[in-house]
């Protein structure tokens, strides 16, 4: 099975200079961008995602399908979750986790070709960990979150995740090969909110 760190650096969803470039906005104003989702964590093959408790972000019906409302918390556990099922999710799965999770575009084109070409299974040994979020961009069409990963090594990095408002729920947007970029490190989680398994 490929790494967890790995495949979630194939599957960053937001160019990182730009996410990066926009932290110092105020983006205080408007909705609440800094509370926490009320969530339980589950595991999938090993690595934790957040499941809503509040009843707002509900799996609507089956494995993989969702409604939200349209709320910054929301769009934090959908990028959370669907992160961890991109990396996760098996081989007899993954077409519908994707048809869910994801946006249409030419980056979820490029990411279905290249899954088709791997195999996915197990449990991941050694897993990240999320521990916290902060966003850069939100409204109620479209969301732009950093998400701190904790890896075994102790070095935490923003994993940048774009979002949009589609058919009741919010879908990640993958970029494209030309525009993934690596995941930044961070050297403290100053400005992020902190939301991680356990707590």
């Amino acid at each position: 099975m490929k790494t967890w760190k790995a495949i979630v650096s194939a599957v960053l969803v937001s160019v990182c200079l730009g996410a990066c470039s926009e932290g110092d906005e105020d983006v205080s104003a408007g909705p609440d961008l800094t509370t926490a989702p009320e969530a339980t964590w589950q595991d999938s093959s090993g690595v934790k995602r957040p499941e809503s408790t509040s009843g707002h972000c509900p799996n609507k019906t089956g494995e993989f399908a969702v409604e939200h409302e349209q709320t910054p918390q929301c769009a934090v556990i959908a990028a959370m979750s669907g992160q961890v099922l991109l990396a996760t999710t098996g081989d007899e799965k993954w077409p519908m986790m994707a048809n869910s999770v994801l946006a249409a575009g030419p980056g979820k084109d490029q990411w279905v070709q290249s899954r088709t070409l791997m195999s996915v299974s197990g449990r991941v040994a050694d897993p990240a960990r999320f521990v916290g979020f902060k966003f850069t961009d939100y409204s109620d069409e479209k969301a732009q979150v950093l998400l701190a990963v904790q890896w075994p090594d102790q070095k935490v990095t923003a994993q940048p995740v774009q979002l949009v408002w589609q058919n009741t729920a919010w879908r990640l947007v993958l970029p494209t090969q030309e525009e993934a970029v690596d995941a930044v490190e961070l050297p403290n989680l100053d400005g992020f909110t902190s939301f991680s398994p356990g707590e």
